[in-house]
Protein backbone atom coordinates (compact mmCIF):
# COMPACT_ATOMS: atom_id res chain seq x y z
CA UNK A 1 0.00 0.00 0.00
CA UNK A 2 1.35 3.41 -0.98
CA UNK A 3 0.51 6.45 1.16
CA UNK A 4 1.00 10.04 -0.03
CA UNK A 5 0.38 13.41 1.59
CA UNK A 6 -0.82 16.52 -0.18
CA UNK A 7 -2.29 19.94 0.43
CA UNK A 8 -5.50 21.67 -0.59
CA UNK A 9 -5.45 25.44 -0.79
CA UNK A 10 -3.58 28.28 -2.43
CA UNK A 11 0.00 29.48 -2.39
CA UNK A 12 -0.63 31.76 0.58
CA UNK A 13 -2.87 29.47 2.63
CA UNK A 14 -3.39 25.80 3.37
CA UNK A 15 -6.99 24.78 3.87
CA UNK A 16 -6.75 21.01 4.28
CA UNK A 17 -4.17 18.23 4.40
CA UNK A 18 -4.91 15.22 2.22
CA UNK A 19 -3.72 11.70 3.00
CA UNK A 20 -4.11 9.39 0.00
CA UNK A 21 -4.03 5.67 0.69
CA UNK A 22 -4.21 3.86 -2.65
CA UNK A 23 -7.67 4.91 -3.90
CA UNK A 24 -8.91 6.28 -0.56
CA UNK A 25 -8.49 10.00 0.22
CA UNK A 26 -8.68 11.31 3.78
CA UNK A 27 -9.02 15.07 4.20
CA UNK A 28 -8.68 16.98 7.47
CA UNK A 29 -12.09 18.09 8.67
CA UNK A 30 -11.09 21.56 9.85
CA UNK A 31 -10.25 24.35 7.45
CA UNK A 32 -6.72 25.02 8.71
CA UNK A 33 -6.78 28.59 7.44
CA UNK A 34 -9.69 29.36 9.78
CA UNK A 35 -8.77 27.03 12.68
CA UNK A 36 -7.06 28.42 15.74
CA UNK A 37 -3.47 27.74 16.68
CA UNK A 38 -4.34 25.09 19.27
CA UNK A 39 -6.52 23.19 16.75
CA UNK A 40 -3.68 23.24 14.17
CA UNK A 41 -1.21 21.90 16.76
CA UNK A 42 -3.64 19.10 17.68
CA UNK A 43 -4.11 18.24 14.00
CA UNK A 44 -0.33 18.11 13.61
CA UNK A 45 0.07 15.73 16.54
CA UNK A 46 -2.72 13.52 15.17
CA UNK A 47 -1.18 13.37 11.69
CA UNK A 48 2.27 12.47 13.06
CA UNK A 49 0.72 9.70 15.21
CA UNK A 50 -1.25 8.37 12.22
CA UNK A 51 1.85 8.34 10.01
CA UNK A 52 3.87 6.59 12.73
CA UNK A 53 1.26 3.85 12.91
CA UNK A 54 0.86 3.48 9.14
CA UNK A 55 4.61 3.51 8.45
CA UNK A 56 5.10 0.22 10.32
CA UNK A 57 3.52 -1.74 7.46
CA UNK A 58 3.36 0.69 4.53
CA UNK A 59 5.52 3.03 2.47
CA UNK A 60 4.82 6.73 2.95
CA UNK A 61 6.04 9.24 0.40
CA UNK A 62 6.16 12.96 0.98
CA UNK A 63 7.98 15.68 -0.94
CA UNK A 64 10.37 17.98 0.93
CA UNK A 65 8.40 21.08 -0.09
CA UNK A 66 5.11 19.66 1.19
CA UNK A 67 6.82 18.46 4.37
CA UNK A 68 8.12 21.96 5.18
CA UNK A 69 4.74 23.57 4.50
CA UNK A 70 2.87 21.07 6.69
CA UNK A 71 5.41 21.43 9.52
CA UNK A 72 5.12 25.22 9.36
CA UNK A 73 1.34 25.31 9.18
CA UNK A 74 0.80 22.80 12.00
CA UNK A 75 3.59 24.13 14.27
CA UNK A 76 5.48 20.83 14.15
CA UNK A 77 9.17 20.54 14.99
CA UNK A 78 11.50 21.02 12.03
CA UNK A 79 12.14 17.58 10.58
CA UNK A 80 9.13 15.91 12.21
CA UNK A 81 8.12 14.54 8.81
CA UNK A 82 11.64 14.18 7.36
CA UNK A 83 11.73 10.40 7.59
CA UNK A 84 8.82 10.21 5.13
CA UNK A 85 10.46 12.31 2.39
CA UNK A 86 10.87 10.23 -0.75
Amino acid sequence: MNIKLGLRGGEDQINHIIIKIDELMLVTADNLFLAGDERRKQTGRNIVALLETLSKDHEISLSENISKRIEGELSLEDGALAKYIA
